[in-house]
């Protein structure tokens, strides 16, 4: 080689356009990988413009890919969402990372939503130079839960708002009330005798005639009330806005008299009655919280006493106060006397019915020898004294019959607890139930709390996430009980760690409706799958219903199909059975 050869073959200026030529290309790579991508990925600057967008960002947006950018993205979003991706993206400058939900509409009008996070990338100087934003699609999703939304909300076979809407409306109610000084009155309404009617004339005819009488009510009420089917032939309708006794009562005959009409089902005429329990706030009760409870007194009294008409609350309906006590009195006494114990429903592998899990659920013996099921002391679970007692106890209980199966050598299986809200306030259910735990030499792992949605966004949501993360860094799995029937969505229940969905029975005997109830059981077992959570189907009775959930691809189920809720000594020969078939 020559010198100039060997010069020119050393030279800086050669390497540097090696370096030059190896960037570019690895700026090309970078390039066609983004442009592959399916996500909607775009550098912006600090004050809002893009910089860069890959081609999947180009077509949601409109955006030329050839047009230079620079422009502002606020602008590229439909104005609806420009507030929160102002605020997302004020957030992102700060150094922080934001997310918001977006959405895009294309020509023929069709609507895409977008999971959008902003990610500051900082330089050596550790300033917020620019943004990265990534978008995905997540039109399913929220389709799903919208659909899942309107299940929990509204009730399938009325279409008008259910218990869980009603409730959230009532509160929303007296918010409202509060602020204008308005009153809020409630008819509880209750069509009488009608399991009569639905037990001789059968469901068919009985589903056709709660569908009339809600579709009369809502006509009834059109413009004037909010109307929602409470349970059964249970209904309540809203008035918000100051009125009379003698208006309310003029309201509520009409709505006794649409109901009266006959209705025509098969050529034959039926007719009913209603009765309604009517209170409003604050003319009948001081505390907004008794609303309710006032209304439903005021039913029960008029039920009690012949049925037909229309009861106004007033202060000397104490008989359900005098209940509520009498719970509270059995309860005590099944705690002082140390009565409450637990009974277990397995839970089994559908395929084969295997035993592959226990639910503990409350029972207590009654002062006369019989057993007593939670609803016979149901005010008590509103007492944080008394809930924290039964939950211990219960807990107690047990562990103590795990301790036994596993010193007996039984094969024992993962056992569920139920935890009240209640139990949460103190803040310290994780420390209590570990400690028991520990006492007790139990594996961690065969432990399972069960706690309901709204749980984890309701008051005193912050005490369980803390107790849930808690137990769960000790081995303790968490069930989520009742999905699909609370407030979560799936944007939420991703963030707080949670093992097992478990299906709301409601979901699981829709199943017989065909394609409708089977779209919601998919869409329910996608979300869980997606989570990857573990999934079990609460309430299975019937044999078609296992079927169903089988093909569907669902693997635990619970129900009366498989066993009731049993004692310890039956679940004892059971694990018995098991061990030797093994």
């Amino acid at each position: 080689m020559t010198k100039a050869l060997h010069h020119a073959a050393t030279s800086p200026f050669v390497e540097d356009e090696t370096s030059n030529q190896d960037h570019l290309d690895t700026l090309q790579a970078y390039r066609a990988m983004l442009d592959a991508s399916i996500d909607c990925i775009k550098i912006l600057t600090p004050d809002g413009r893009v910089k860069n967008m890959n081609h999947a960002g180009c077509l949601a947006l409109g955006v030329d890919p050839q047009s230079g950018f620079g422009m502002e993205w606020l602008s590229l979003l439909p104005i609806e969402i420009r507030r929160p991706g102002k605020k997302a993206l004020q957030k992102a400058k700060a150094g922080e990372n934001a997310q918001f939900l977006g959405k895009s509409v294309d020509e023929l009008g069709e609507i895409t939503f977008w999971d959008n996070l902003l990610t500051p990338v900082r330089n050596e100087q550790d300033q917020v130079d620019s943004i990265l934003c990534v978008s995905r699609n997540v039109t399913q999703q929220c389709i799903a839960e919208t659909k899942l939304r309107h299940l929990s909300e509204f009730d399938e076979l009325t279409n008008i708002p259910n218990r869980r809407h009603f409730q959230s409306y009532l509160k929303k109610s007296l918010r409202i009330a509060k602020a204008t000084r308005q009153s809020v009155t409630l008819l509880h309404a209750d069509l009488d005798h009608f399991k009569l009617l639905n037990d001789t004339r059968g469901n068919t005819l009985g589903n056709y005639v709660l569908k009339i009488v809600a579709k009369r009510l809502v006509k009834g009420m059109a413009g004037r009330g909010y109307v929602a089917r409470l349970s059964g032939d249970e209904f309540a309708i809203i008035i918000t806005q100051t009125m009379s006794t003698e208006e309310i009562n003029h309201i509520a005959q009409l709505m006794i008299e649409a109901v009266s009409r006959p209705i025509t089902y098969n050529g034959q005429s039926i007719r009913l009655s209603m009765s309604i329990g009517t209170a409003s706030w604050p003319q009948s009760v001081e505390n907004s919280d008794m609303l309710a409870k006032a209304a439903n007194v005021a039913l029960s009294e008029i039920k009690q006493n012949g049925r037909g008409g229309i009861l106004q609350y007033h202060s000397q309906l104490m008989k359900s106060v005098t209940r509520i006590a009498e719970q509270l009195e059995l309860a005590q006494y099944a705690i002082d006397q140390h009565k409450v114990e637990p009974y277990y429903q397995p839970k089994v592998r559908l395929n084969d019915g295997e035993l592959v899990g226990l639910e503990a659920l409350l029972r207590f013996t009654m002062p006369n020898g019989e057993l007593g099921y939670p609803g016979a002391i149901w005010a008590a679970f509103e007492n944080r004294a008394l809930v924290e007692k039964i939950g211990e106890q219960i807990r107690t209980r047990v562990f103590e019959d795990i301790q036994s199966w596993t010193e007996k050598g039984l094969n024992v299986v993962p056992v569920s607890i139920n935890a009240s809200p209640v139990e949460f306030m103190w803040d310290d259910y994780a420390e209590k139930c570990l400690a028991q735990i520990a006492h007790y030499g139990i594996d961690p792992r065969l432990i399972e709390v069960e706690i309901t949605e709204h749980m984890i966004v309701g008051h005193g949501a912050e005490y369980v996430i803390r107790a849930i993360d808690v137990l769960r860094k000790q081995g303790v799995r968490i069930a989520l009980d009742d999905f699909g029937t609370g407030y979560s969505t799936l944007s939420n229940i991703k963030d707080y760690s949670v093992d097992v969905i478990k299906v709301d029975r409601s979901f699981v005997s829709s199943l017989h409706q065909g394609r409708e109830g089977k779209a919601i059981i998919k869409a329910l077992l996608l979300l869980a799958n997606c989570l990857g959570m573990d999934v079990v189907a609460e309430g299975v009775e019937e044999q078609e219903q296992c079927d169903t959930l089988i093909n569907e691809g669902y693997l635990i189920g619970q129900g009366f199909l498989f066993s009731p809720a049993v004692s310890n000594n039956q679940i004892e020969k059971l694990l018995s059975a098991e061990q030797s078939i093994d």
